[in-house]
């Protein structure tokens, strides 16, 4: 399932998944008395109408409080995925998923700093528009699964990183 977790940076290229954590841990010890953020978000768009098939892209960002940041992104393809409620529902589970194997892993590596910082969830709906009806269930379903939910205009990880590459 690793092989599916596929991520490419803007500065480094594909990269697997235990690639990227060790390349947001080097980046944290580069200056390792700054503030961070651990971010993920998802975002999509549809690439074909008939039949359907939505880009969905997941961003992985490490944020240096007030000094910038480095994030890695991934994309997969899904098919008949039709409803807002189904497109929001998909992109918190794939930054979910994401998530999930993020924590995994940094449990593997005792003394690492990266497990100091709750991990943010980026989700890509607003009080404005049609997915306002859906704050509170997948807000909800985020913070049960022990993550930190953002929602906009807090939530740049999904509309403004995951964007860029949909």
């Amino acid at each position: 399932m690793m092989q599916d977790f596929l991520f490419h940076s803007p500065t480094q290229g594909a990269l697997g998944f235990e690639e990227v954590v060790t390349s947001l841990f080097t980046f944290i010890r580069e200056d390792p008395e700054r503030q961070y953020r651990i971010i993920i978000g998802t975002d999509s768009r549809d690439v074909q109408e008939h039949p359907p098939i939505r880009a969905f892209v997941t961003a992985l960002i490490v944020h240096r409080v007030g000094f910038g940041g480095r994030y890695f992104w991934r994309r997969v393809y899904v098919k008949n995925i039709r409803t807002i409620r189904d497109i929001i529902y998909h992109e918190a589970f794939l930054s979910l998923q994401v998530s999930q194997k993020l924590v995994e892993l940094l449990h593997r590596f005792p003394g690492n700093h990266l497990s100091n910082y709750n991990v943010e969830i980026h989700i890509d709906v607003g009080q404005n528009g049609p997915t306002r009806s859906l704050i509170r269930e997948v807000v909800g379903m985020v913070e049960s699964m022990g993550f930190v939910a953002k929602v906009k205009p807090e939530s740049f990880g999904a509309s403004h990183i995951a964007h860029r590459h949909t």
